[in-house]
């Protein structure tokens, strides 16, 4: 069994919710489902399902949601950021060690690190990086953000295997 070591899976009654400015609201809402994600293969590994399928399941979240996400925050946060910016340094980088993980072939230890990786990163994202770049990026530069944004993204395809769903 995967050992989520540090992960992040708080009960979201336990903790405020942040408030987000409405400009970068879109990629928070789209946290919130990757959140759901990661619990459901914390999940999937509890019940015993097969690393095969909770593999296909990451690259099939990460093609149909996950690239898209980065891409925007790649080509529409960053511009907006001096290049030597420490935080948006940071961003790119963890982009790229996600990317880097769901590139190969997934073994158990890759979906752990996966895991821990993409729920570090959005807290990350939620906690430091967003408060950061609202105080950073001046409101219109903002605004054109959030008119760039595909708000309704919709998946063109589902996962119709519930392998998260308790056996019993």
């Amino acid at each position: 069994m995967v050992d989520f070591g540090n992960a992040d899976f708080r009960n979201s009654k336990q903790m405020q919710p942040i408030k987000r400015s409405k400009q970068l609201a879109p990629f928070s809402r789209e946290h919130h489902e990757a959140l759901i994600f990661l619990l459901r293969i914390k999940q999937g590994l509890k019940n015993g399902t097969a690393i095969s399928v909770i593999s296909d399941y990451i690259k099939w979240f990460w093609a149909n949601h996950l690239k898209h996400h980065f891409e925007q925050e790649d080509m529409l946060l960053l511009p907006n950021l001096s290049a030597g910016d420490e935080m948006a340094t940071r961003l790119k980088n963890e982009h790229e060690t996600i990317r880097s993980i769901v590139s190969k072939e997934l073994k158990e230890k890759d979906i752990a690190l996966f895991s821990d990786q993409l729920n570090a990163h959005i807290r990350f994202e939620e906690r430091e990086f967003f408060p950061y770049a609202e105080k950073k990026i001046p409101i219109g530069q903002l605004n054109d953000i959030f008119s760039k944004l595909d708000h309704d993204i919709q998946c063109q395809t589902t996962w119709e295997q519930a392998f998260w769903a308790n056996k019993r």
